[in-house]
């Protein structure tokens, strides 16, 4: 989140504003955050997580939504944009907006350097509160890393999948998604070199 505005909104006055603004804002509690813009690597990996998924849902009662469908997470008081929501089953938008969302199944975020503390933090206990969600997904858009914690009960697993060759399993949508196809195109930083590689 960046600066907060300067007094407190209600959720109607939010939506209002969101309605005319140019940019996207997340609302928390009654305080506005306008949202950074993406960077081109950012862009790549969302395009290619759309293809992706939309491909392999294809036929099954899933589907993959951008990141301009907002999100809401009621019990909190929280209404944000993740870069990627997929929904099995019907949709249930919020009553006070047909443009934002309630129950995804599972929510992905493309971490970058001003957001991912708050994405791995903040965000992902937010997140927890969703009780439809079951796995919530973090993108490396600097390296070729997945990361993904799973809803088990009352816990979350983790696990994830680095470099190209490898493969990420989304069991709460029963895909399966191979790392070469969410950066394909994409010019990641190149390897750090360890000591052992030194001479």
């Amino acid at each position: 989140m960046s600066t907060a505005s300067q007094r407190k909104y209600t959720v109607e006055e939010y939506l209002e504003r969101e309605e005319r603004a140019e940019t996207k804002h997340e609302f928390y509690r009654g305080d506005i955050f306008a949202m950074t813009g993406a960077s081109f690597r950012h862009v790549q990996i969302a395009r290619n997580l759309t293809i992706a998924l939309g491909g392999k849902l294809r036929g099954k009662p899933c589907q993959p939504l951008g990141s301009d469908l907002r999100l809401s997470v009621s019990s909190i008081g929280l209404y944000t944009y993740p870069d990627l929501s997929v929904v099995c089953g019907p949709v249930k938008l919020d009553s006070r907006s047909a443009n934002t969302l309630t129950n995804p199944t599972l929510l992905i975020e493309i971490l970058s350097p001003s957001t991912e503390r708050y994405d791995r933090t903040t965000k992902f206990g937010f997140y927890r509160q969703i009780t439809s969600l079951r796995e919530y997904v973090l993108v490396s858009q600097h390296e070729a890393r997945i990361e993904v914690f799973r809803r088990d009960g009352e816990d979350w697993r983790f696990a994830d999948a680095v470099g190209l060759e490898a493969l990420i399993e989304l069991t709460s949508i029963e895909c399966t998604l191979p790392l070469s196809d969410v950066y394909e195109g994409v010019e990641l930083d190149p390897p750090v070199a360890s000591s052992d590689d030194k001479f």
